[in-house]
């Protein structure tokens, strides 16, 4: 039996979630988790909101990267600047100075 395809949503980062659901769904599968189990977290990652993040230590540079990703933003950044704001908090490659 063949999966239906996934039609991406029109929105800025659906590529970069479906990238991520798959991670997850692929180590869902390596842990034995059921097909509903697999499906609730390709729906939780591709729904993930923004606005609300967890506040757990887990996420916490995760909402950093956002967080800093988003003043980017408002402070007139290009996309591709925010992008590569986002990466680096979230990859700990910055100078480590923040302006905000």
């Amino acid at each position: 039996m063949t999966h239906p395809k996934y039609e991406l949503p029109k929105t800025p980062h659906a590529e970069y979630r479906y990238k991520m659901a798959m991670k997850h769904v692929e180590a869902a599968k390596a842990a034995g988790k059921s097909s509903e189990e697999i499906h609730e977290i390709f729906n939780k990652v591709m729904n993930y909101d923004l606005d609300n993040l967890p506040t757990d230590e887990a996420h916490k540079k995760y909402a950093s990267a956002v967080k800093h990703a988003k003043l980017a933003l408002a402070d007139g950044k290009s996309s591709e600047e925010a992008h590569e704001i986002f990466r680096k908090v979230l990859e700990s490659t910055g100078d480590g100075h923040c302006h905000k």
